[in-house]
C-alpha cells in the first residue's frame, strides 16, 4: 500500500512540471499558477565550470509585484520579502532583478528547485494580501463618504441583487432613492472589479433592469486598456477615487438622487 500511494504521489508531482532544455540550462513550468495568471515556472541554469547550478525566476516576479500595487520601499513590506528570502535562501541580483539561488551541485538541484517553488508561492500570497488589504481600505473609504454625501436621501446597501432577473452578479454597494433607479457600484482597484461592473450592465440590458453601473476607480491607472475604454463606453460613470474622493463620491450620489448631492 505504502509504495502503491508512493506512485500516486510521484505521478501526481511529477506531472505538475514540464522541463525544456535551453542555452543556459533547463526552463521548468509547475502546475501552481501565479500572480499574472501564468504558471509559475524558473529556469536551472548550467552547469557552470565548476559543474554546478543555480536556480532562478525570469527577473520579473520583483517588477511585477511593483507593479500589482506592492510598495516595495515600505518599510514592513520590504522586511516581510527579505524575512522570506531569508528563509528560503534566495538571493535577489538588484542588476538583473532576478531571484536566485546561491551556487548549488547537482544532486542538490530536486532539493533547491522544490524550496524555490514554495519562496514563490509565498510571494503571490503576500501580493493577496496586499490586494486585499488595498480593496478593504478603499471600499471603506468610499463607502463612508457615499453614506455621508447621501445622508438620510438614500438607503445605502451592500452585496445588492439589483433585480431578481439578475441574481448572478450582485453590486458590491447599491444606492437607492426613493423613485429613482438604483445605482450600482463596483469598486475597482483591477480589472476583475471592473468586469464584474461590465457584466452588470451587460445583463441589465439584456433583461431590460432599469438601473444605473458605476465603476469607482481607486486611481487613474489602475485599469487600463481594453476594460478601461469598454468601461468607459458601457458604465454610467467612471469616476476616479485618490485626490478628488469627495468630488467622486458625489458624482455617484447625483446619479442616485438626480440632483446636486450637495442641494438639501
Amino acid at each position: 500500500m505504502a509504495s502503491m500511494i508512493k506512485e500516486e504521489l510521484c505521478q501526481a508531482f511529477c506531472g505538475m512540471l514540464s522541463v525544456h532544455e535551453i542555452p543556459a540550462g533547463y526552463a521548468v513550468g509547475t502546475g501552481h499558477e501565479g500572480m499574472n495568471g501564468d504558471h509559475i515556472g524558473f529556469y536551472v541554469i548550467g552547469p557552470d565550470i565548476a559543474g554546478r547550478y543555480v536556480v532562478q525566476d525570469d527577473g520579473l516576479t520583483m517588477a511585477t509585484l511593483e507593479a500589482s500595487g506592492v510598495d516595495l520601499t515600505n518599510k514592513s513590506r520590504s522586511a516581510m520579502l527579505s524575512e522570506l528570502r531569508e528563509q528560503y535562501a534566495v538571493l535577489f541580483d538588484q542588476e538583473s532583478g532576478e531571484l536566485k539561488t546561491d551556487h548549488i551541485d547537482q544532486q542538490e538541484v530536486g532539493r533547491v528547485a522544490m524550496r524555490f517553488i514554495a519562496f514563490m508561492l509565498r510571494v503571490q500570497d503576500l501580493l493577496l494580501t496586499t490586494q486585499e488589504r488595498t480593496l478593504s481600505t478603499f471600499r471603506e473609504d468610499a463607502s463612508v463618504l457615499i453614506r455621508q454625501i447621501a445622508g438620510d436621501r438614500a438607503e445605502i446597501i451592500e452585496n445588492y441583487v439589483v433585480s431578481p432577473l439578475i441574481s448572478d452578479v450582485s453590486a458590491e454597494l447599491a444606492i437607492l432613492a426613493p423613485n429613482r433607479p438604483p445605482v450600482a457600484v463596483f469598486f475597482g482597484i483591477d480589472d476583475s472589479h471592473v468586469m464584474e461592473a461590465l457584466l452588470l450592465q451587460s445583463y441589465a440590458e439584456n433583461k431590460k433592469v432599469d438601473c444605473k453601473v458605476i465603476a469607482l476607480l481607486e486611481t487613474e491607472g489602475a485599469v487600463k486598456g481594453k476594460t478601461r475604454q469598454r468601461a468607459n463606453n458601457h458604465l454610467t460613470a467612471v469616476p476616479n477615487f485618490r485626490g478628488d474622493e469627495e468630488a467622486a463620491c458625489k458624482r455617484i450620489v447625483r446619479e442616485a438622487l438626480g440632483i446636486d448631492p450637495t442641494v438639501h
